[in-house]
């Protein structure tokens, strides 16, 4: 049962034009507050996005249209937004999961943001009031909901040392792919898109992905393996 408390509001600041029939199709980010997602898109694309110190600074659906009908959708956080009532929270969270569900079939590709530096610790507070992880429950009904598997964003892989973060890799990808973490190594990138670690990586990832469904990357992509 979807435990995710759920999010989102259609209305976007950004206005654009697309061609008369052509239907949108989405490249969507998703995650908590304060997981890097904004900083991850400035990072990937280049945008002009609003960051904050505080969780909750996105609490509404963005859209930046990119090319050929492709739109990239920055959702909401998902979880505590700071100073936020608990009924905006609530309203907020249900909005993104109605987004998902009504666009799953424009939904070209997802990509799950965590903050992979407290997700142990985040995890394990949780567990004791007999709540499932937020990241792990996203990336489980992203799977479900598009019917493949989303690309995943370990971010803030420089908050934590190198053991922490391979500890909280490991148990990650145990619980995101039901015991089976070689499913999914192809889709768990750790970075750090502050400073850009991973990014290269990445971006090559998504523009395989998204040119074997047709679309032409929207970022530069490096060639050379090198960040």
């Amino acid at each position: 049962m979807l435990l995710i408390v759920k999010f989102l509001g259609v209305t976007s600041s950004v206005t654009y034009s697309v061609q008369v029939g052509m239907q949108e199709k989405y490249l969507v980010f998703t995650g908590r507050p304060n997981a890097g997602k904004s900083s991850l898109i400035k990072e990937l694309a280049g945008l002009d996005i609003a960051t904050g110190k505080h969780p909750g600074t996105t609490r509404k659906v963005t859209k930046y249209p990119l090319n050929d009908g492709l739109v990239l959708v920055d959702l909401p956080g998902l979880g505590k937004m700071s100073g936020a009532s608990k009924k905006l929270e609530e309203e907020v969270n249900q909005k993104i999961i109605d987004f998902l569900e009504s666009n799953a079939q424009n939904i070209v590709l997802a990509v799950a943001v965590l903050d992979i530096s407290t997700f142990l610790e985040v995890t394990w507070r949780l567990e004791k009031k007999g709540i499932e992880s937020v990241d792990v429950e996203m990336v489980k009904f992203l799977a479900d909901t598009l019917g493949e598997f989303p690309v995943v964003v370990a971010n803030k892989i420089d908050k934590a040392s190198r053991k922490e973060i391979e500890e909280s890799l490991n148990e990650f990808k145990n619980r995101i792919s039901n015991g089976e973490p070689a499913k999914v190594k192809d889709h768990v990138f750790p970075v750090n898109a502050k400073k850009g670690t991973g990014i290269g990586e990445l971006k090559s990832s998504i523009h395989t992905r998204l040119v074997a469904k047709g679309y032409k990357t929207p970022f530069r992509i490096k060639l050379s393996p090198d960040e």
